[in-house]
């Protein structure tokens, strides 16, 4: 309802809505470019110590925002009580800004990632990439996974990775060139377009990250993708922590369908270094009924996820709930 005397301003208010909305998609943006010029002078361990009062800060004043994070520790840690799931929160907001000032530091403090770089069982990955078929280097958000792969790429070796497009370009764009200069190629994803779009657009979308995929696979390279969200909606019910769950075992078929290995990887927070453990490869019989086969391989790789989240529930980074309303089974 429009009380009267007002209609004359209505016009002229909403004509600029547009551009304030384009300055506050733009926030994020111009926070992170704040936050990179700080990270670049500040050490390292103070820049740690900064986010620490930031993420207990957030999650002082908006706790709504990571009600979703502690509805998945609830199925995670089943047997604790709120004030465990709350202290488990919290650090793991703070690892998740810890996480983010890696990102900050990546194109200002590349020899200092290198260096803090600790690989574990590097032979499960080695042994894979002798084959000549490339690798699916399956994990999890879990840890500093991009600290990870971009020392990985920079010190040691070549990891593409997949990655889900997001708002604003300009921010999603820059972070890529960063990852860029450290030599981790990225495939973007751009699933907000594929769900906006009609099929076709979609499909195609869908197809050019693929494209570039089986690129990276053909030449015997690794690309990283994670399996613990169903970032595009199409997941397969899964039991996950006693409860199913939306998983994207396409991963797992895309490695049948390529012939490449599929081979598990995590980045471990350990204080201020950063432990890849590689663990053995996830075999697969590309000669098995395919959807059967999919399923048990996927089932194996949630096995092993099941044990390291719970082993590092502080470290699991996702902030939207995995799970339905279920409850999960003690």
């Amino acid at each position: 309802m429009i009380e009267a005397g007002r209609e004359e301003r209505l016009p002229a208010r909403s004509a600029t809505q547009p551009g304030r909305r384009r300055r506050g998609a733009m926030f994020p943006y111009y926070a992170f470019r704040a936050a990179e010029a700080m990270v670049r002078v500040v050490p390292h361990r103070l820049a740690y110590r900064i986010g620490d009062v930031a993420a207990d800060t957030v999650m002082r004043t908006q706790p709504q925002r990571f009600e979703g994070l502690r509805s998945n520790l609830r199925h995670v840690l089943p047997e604790a009580d709120e004030r465990a799931i709350q202290r488990t929160a919290r650090r793991n907001v703070r690892n998740l800004v810890r996480a983010w000032i890696d990102v900050l530091e990546m194109p200002h403090k590349p020899g200092l990632m290198v260096s803090r770089l600790d690989i574990i069982d590097y032979h499960h990955l080695q042994g894979a990439l002798d084959r000549g078929r490339g690798v699916i280097v399956v994990s999890l958000h879990l840890g500093s996974w991009e600290h990870g792969i971009a020392a990985y790429n920079k010190g040691h070796g070549s990891m593409a990775l997949l990655a889900e497009a997001f708002d604003p370009p300009e921010l999603f764009e820059r972070i890529a060139r960063a990852r860029n200069a450290l030599g981790v190629k990225v495939i973007p994803i751009d699933l907000a377009g594929m769900r906006s779009g009609d099929p076709r657009t979609a499909r195609m979308l869908g197809a050019s990250a693929l494209r570039d995929v089986y690129k990276v696979l053909r030449d015997n390279g690794c690309v990283a993708i994670a399996m613990d969200r169903d970032i595009a909606g199409n997941g397969e019910p899964m039991e996950f922590f006693g409860a199913p769950a939306p998983i994207p075992v396409g991963v797992v078929e895309l490695g049948i369908r390529t012939g490449a290995a599929l081979v598990p990887v995590m980045l471990y927070r350990n204080g201020h270094r950063v432990d890849a453990t590689v663990y053995p490869e996830i075999t697969y019989d590309a000669a098995a009924p395919r959807e059967a086969e999919v399923r048990r391989a996927a089932t194996e790789a949630l096995r092993l996820f099941e044990q390291i989240i719970r082993d590092h529930p502080d470290q699991w980074h996702v902030l939207d709930p995995i799970w339905p309303s279920a409850q999960p089974s003690a």
